[in-house]
């Protein structure tokens, strides 16, 4: 089988974390025999055509000259973030959408079906579909649902470009639901979570050498919460006083956190790492001894997933897709936007260590139980020959 995988977000180049969930996807069908190409959106320096472990890449440029290319500039914030903070940004959309459509029409017309991750992609695979006839699966990942549907025109893009689709999943119930409350069949949505490498993502050889870190890993925007983790920290520092944060990530809500940081007089424990590539993103989970994700709004959360690999215990709000992921044998959910409950959750995993000791254990056997990658595309494979069948 031949499948197309068409998307808006992919990796730039080896290593890189942007969107990684979805190269690890067509990876591990890949894996289990089928042959992928994959039709993403080109960004600055990225190669425009490469073979990644066998998998051709195609990124074609939208707009000259290079340096220009901004509709992924916020990173994992989202095309909407860009268009708000970039006007050019929303000049770039249509020129996107066209080399967008073209590609993925020529491409698909080689392959036996279209996988496309969020909805533009789904609307590029939609256009040509007279000429490539090849059906069409959508993932949708959250933004192009808790997002874009707040606007009118929005949802009803949405929702027509979903009606053509021919098979859509989704990362959680949550998801689901909401994908279904903008009008589309229930019956016609199947939920197939994003996965984590149990292989690269795994415990430390010695889980008592971890160190005294609290890690966040995500953007720096506003629906992460990640004031509200700062907020919480006094309280935290105050009885576990050789504690750090850790801080992995960038967005437009950088400086503002940092001032926050020094407002509330715990910068000097606090360390904002920046932009950190997937290896190292794995070494801090190994190294700290809880991951907190404060977010108000989540469809899944790839980070949850390899801090379950990871041993890690975690903390996170009782939000959306998170409420699926982080069960109590595991770690412990808060109220969004509750740095006194945050406070309180962190310090109790923290201050029992036989607490902390089984929620490490039973974290890593959820991952490779339920989120393991070849798990996740034999569920794909499945879904495809219903699709093609």
């Amino acid at each position: 089988m031949r499948v197309c995988v068409v998307t808006t977000g992919f990796p730039r180049w080896a290593g890189d974390g942007q969107c990684a969930f979805v190269w690890e996807a067509a990876r591990a069908v890949a894996r289990q025999g089928l042959q992928v190409r994959v039709v993403a959106m080109h960004s600055p320096e990225a190669r425009t055509h490469e073979y990644i472990e066998g998998i051709e890449v195609i990124r074609p440029r939208y707009w000259w000259p290079e340096r220009w290319e901004i509709l992924r500039k916020e990173g994992a914030a989202g095309l909407p973030a860009t268009w708000r903070k970039y006007p050019l940004g929303r000049f770039q959309i249509v020129p996107f959408i066209l080399v967008h459509t073209l590609v993925t029409t020529r491409c698909a017309r080689a392959c036996d079906l279209i996988h496309a991750h969020w909805t533009l992609s789904a609307a590029a695979a939609c256009i040509g579909q007279w000429i490539h006839h090849a059906p069409i699966l959508v993932t949708l990942q959250g933004s192009d649902i808790f997002q874009v549907t707040r606007h009118p025109v929005g949802a009803w893009l949405t929702r027509k470009v979903l009606q053509r689709c021919d098979r859509i999943t989704a990362l959680s119930q949550a998801l689901k639901r909401a994908t279904a409350a903008i009008g589309i069949q229930p019956d016609k949505i199947q939920i197939i979570p994003n996965g984590v490498d149990t292989a690269r993502f795994t415990p430390p050889p010695v889980n008592e050498d971890r160190e005294d870190l609290i890690l966040y890993v995500g953007s720096f925007i506003e629906r992460k919460g990640v004031k509200y983790l700062l907020l919480a920290m006094p309280e935290v520092f105050r009885s576990l006083p050789q504690y750090r944060l850790v801080l992995a990530g960038e967005g437009p809500q950088y400086l503002p956190l940092r001032q926050l940081a020094k407002d509330l007089g715990i910068v000097e424990r606090v360390t904002f790492l920046g932009f950190q590539p997937q290896n190292q993103i794995r070494t801090w989970m190994q190294r700290a001894k809880l991951l907190v994700l404060p977010s108000l709004e989540e469809a899944l959360g790839v980070v949850l997933l390899e801090a379950l690999a990871c041993g890690t215990p975690i903390v996170a709000s009782r939000v959306d897709g998170i409420k699926e992921v982080v069960t109590s044998d595991v770690g412990m959910l808060v109220p969004p936007a509750d740095p006194v409950a945050l406070s309180g959750a962190i310090q109790s995993i923290l201050e029992n260590p036989q607490q902390w000791a089984d929620m490490s254990h039973h974290a890593r056997g959820r991952a490779v139980m339920y989120y393991d990658w070849d798990r996740i595309a034999s569920q794909y494979i499945a879904l495809y020959q219903s699709m093609t069948g």
